[in-house]
């Protein structure tokens, strides 16, 4: 899985991407682009954030909101410890769980195709970064 890293002095924020694509929208925001697959009616994690100081303990907790729901299904936004997986100097934070913030798809029982969701992530420190979920639903 890939993620998209953004290094703040002594801080490290993470939030999920699977075969993205960055761009900026009109208001100047970094968008990450990514596409998930989802069984029909189960839950599935779209999106998560967190941000970790050098002793691997939360820095902030990320606030998600929904920009775009989606058409066939729903997305609840929680609070809860995250496994992330870190890099270079955070590395040593792998494995350990961090407060985080996720959301969560769920289609409507019986759908079977595409749906799109808009997650807005924010640090609460100035960076924030919108996640495009195109998502695959399956049986």
């Amino acid at each position: 899985m890939n993620k998209i890293l953004v290094k703040i002095s002594a801080a490290i924020l993470i939030t999920t991407a699977v075969s993205s694509c960055v761009t900026t929208n009109a208001e100047g925001i970094k968008q990450v682009t990514y596409k998930k697959n989802a069984l029909s009616g189960e839950r599935t994690k779209i999106d998560w954030a967190v941000a970790v100081k050098g002793d691997c303990s939360a820095r902030v907790i990320p606030e998600l909101r929904i920009l775009q729901a989606p058409q066939h299904g729903t997305v609840d936004i929680v609070h809860e410890k995250i496994d992330g997986r870190f890099h270079g100097t955070y590395a040593k934070c792998t494995g350990k769980d961090v407060q985080g913030t996720s959301a969560y798809y769920t289609s409507k029982k019986g759908f079977i195709g595409s749906d799109k969701v808009i997650v807005r992530n924010s640090y609460k420190d100035g960076v924030v970064v919108d996640g495009v979920a195109e998502i695959n639903v399956v049986r």
